[in-house]
């Protein structure tokens, strides 16, 4: 798991501008709690909740958030489920089935932001109870409890 002692404690997004999950871009910015440390060029959860925070500055407005990635899909665990809170707020729920590249897309409410220092922040809570061990399932030597597989999240702001 990651080393929460050293990390930003929200990720600042400018709407409109794709950010990379992995080394090359966030690194471990936004990430509180729940993850591995990112890869090249995505990053999984690690456990079954993954807490991950998000800054905007004003104006506030609704948004459109897109997370495009991959669910960890084998025989022993033909599907993963998530749920993702937003402040509290249930947000989404989704059922993936594929191991394949899956858009999960949602709307921010701009009640559900709080406003720190000028910002506006949001922890995304991102609740997965069927990640599992690939170790456990004889599925590789992974000892990571898997359910997702981050690969980029594009926040854009959505009109009136």
């Amino acid at each position: 798991m990651l080393d929460t002692m050293h990390r930003d404690t929200a990720l600042d997004f400018e709407p409109g501008v794709i950010r990379l999950f992995g080394e090359a871009d966030i690194g471990q910015r936004g990430m509180i709690s729940g993850w591995s440390q990112p890869e090249a060029g995505h990053a999984w959860n690690d456990g079954q909740e993954a807490v991950y925070q998000i800054a905007v500055r004003p104006p506030i407005g609704r948004f459109d958030l897109t997370i495009l990635g991959e669910p960890y899909i084998s025989r022993a665990r033909p599907f993963q489920e998530m749920t993702l809170f937003g402040n509290g707020y249930r947000i989404a729920s989704w059922r993936m089935r594929a191991r394949t590249e899956t858009r999960l897309n949602v709307t921010l409410e701009p009640e559900w932001w709080f406003t720190r220092n000028r910002r506006h922040v949001m922890k995304l809570l991102f609740h997965m109870p069927t990640s599992a061990r690939p170790n456990d399932l004889n599925d590789g030597q992974d000892g990571r409890e898997l359910c997702f597989c981050f690969r980029s999240i594009y926040l854009r702001r959505l009109p009136g």
